[in-house]
């Protein structure tokens, strides 16, 4: 049995259409260059770039490919904190702005916090591992707790909300995988619930109701769970605690965070400030309509109605110029991903591949819905990148290392 024999190419050819589909969105974003505030050049570079980043993506790829998956978990705990170095690095050089987000090296730049995404599924894929016992143990929750508040406090402090919730995103799947189940699940999502009720009592309901009814509902959870004393007593306290915190941390955001917030809790809130961009990203994909206008012939880009459009906001263009066909088929291309990604946890020998691919799938996933939520006004704006499709090139890079990852795991499934 060879690795060759068992590589996943249907996994491959997915992700070589989402890039190429990708490219095309690029080179159409800014097609209408002459007229439209651009010259022919900046037509051409944005692709070009683009280009550059796939092709280092690639060879990121065959890097996460050809490694043994044991040198990554021996050097899983490295990794991680070589990732919170540059973090910490990051908020330590001198601002250029509202957000520090990039390390420059030479003419690159990169986003340090991408990387750790890498960092944190090979810390918790290592911290979950029952090779020295249950994997459920308090012991390992609290580790896997701590090496997530970490990268989550710093990445918030650049500031940087999507990429933070991203890390959240990431951890609940790869605990209910590791045998976390039901009322563990509902603690660790339960403070957030409590974050956005306090949020949308204090700015935008201006009524103290929600939030007090979530409180009374969690304290009738714990006592009827009364005999665990201490997860009982834990969830009452985590859940207060964040009553309390959130207030003091929600006066530390960038008021255009705030805002973004604000205008997914209340869509109509703002509808000529934060929610704008929103309701044009609505128009242009509802006027796709089934087949799209047509490639290159989408109107809200070339009016310059859509923001970051060649970003955060791409899936609007593939809404606008592809419809509804084109944007269902690039969701089910995501849908592969994902359902390959499971497939090959519950075919892994491995305790630490089978974390692993569940962590990239739980990656993708998350990144992919959220992304797409995002355009649609079905999740607050917060810069999450569609993977393989935005601009951009550490997005590209982490991404096509997880799926090379990936295809490590699905290819040497019999070790360990």
């Amino acid at each position: 049995m060879t690795a060759t024999r068992d590589f996943d190419w249907v996994l491959l050819f997915t992700v070589a259409m989402l890039c190429a589909v990708g490219l095309g969105m690029i080179y159409s974003v800014f097609h209408p260059a002459v007229g439209a505030g651009y010259t022919v050049e900046t037509e051409h570079l944005y692709l070009q770039r683009q280009l550059l980043w796939v092709i280092l993506g690639a060879v990121a790829l065959v890097i996460g490919f050809a490694v043994p998956m044991r040198v990554f978990e021996s050097l899983a705990y490295l990794i991680y904190a070589i990732g919170a170095i540059l973090l910490v690095v990051v908020l330590a050089l001198p601002s250029r702005g509202e957000t520090q987000r990039w390390l420059s090296l030479g003419p690159l730049r990169v986003q340090p916090s991408e990387f750790m995404k890498i960092a944190v599924i090979f810390a918790w894929a290592r911290i979950l591992s029952g090779y020295r016992g249950d994997p459920r143990r308090p012991r390992n929750l609290a580790l896997v707790g701590v090496s997530f508040a970490l990268p989550f406090l710093l990445v918030l402090e650049q500031p940087d909300l999507g990429t933070a919730l991203v890390f959240l995103g990431l951890v609940i799947p790869v605990l209910y995988w590791r045998g976390f189940r039901g009322i563990h699940i509902f603690f660790g999502l339960s403070p957030l619930v409590c974050a956005l009720l306090v949020i949308y009592g204090d700015n935008v309901a201006h009524n103290p109701w929600p939030f007090g009814v979530f409180i009374v509902s969690v304290m009738v959870v714990a006592y009827v769970r009364r005999r665990h004393l201490a997860e009982s007593v834990a969830l009452v306290v985590s859940n207060l605690g964040v009553g309390l915190l959130v207030p003091i941390l929600w006066n530390d955001l960038k008021p255009y965070q705030q805002k973004r917030i604000v205008n997914f809790l209340d869509p109509g809130a703002d509808k000529l400030g934060a929610g704008w961009q929103v309701i044009q990203s609505k128009i242009a994909i509802g006027s796709g309509g089934f087949g799209g206008k047509g490639y290159l012939e989408g109107t809200q880009k070339a009016l310059e109605f859509l923001p970051a459009k060649h970003t955060d906001f791409i899936f609007s263009v593939l809404g606008e110029e592809l419809g509804f066909f084109g944007a269902f088929i690039v969701l089910l291309l995501f849908m592969v991903i994902i359902v390959k990604a499971l497939a090959i946890a519950q075919k892994a020998k491995g305790e630490f591949a089978s974390a692993v691919a569940v962590g990239v799938g739980a990656y993708l996933f998350f990144q992919a819905v959220v992304s797409v939520a995002m355009t649609t006004g079905m999740a607050p704006v917060t810069g999450i990148p569609l993977p393989f499709i935005s601009y951009g090139g550490s997005s590209m890079i982490v991404s096509c290392f997880l799926v090379g990852v990936l295809l490590n795991c699905g290819a040497r499934w019999y070790e360990y």
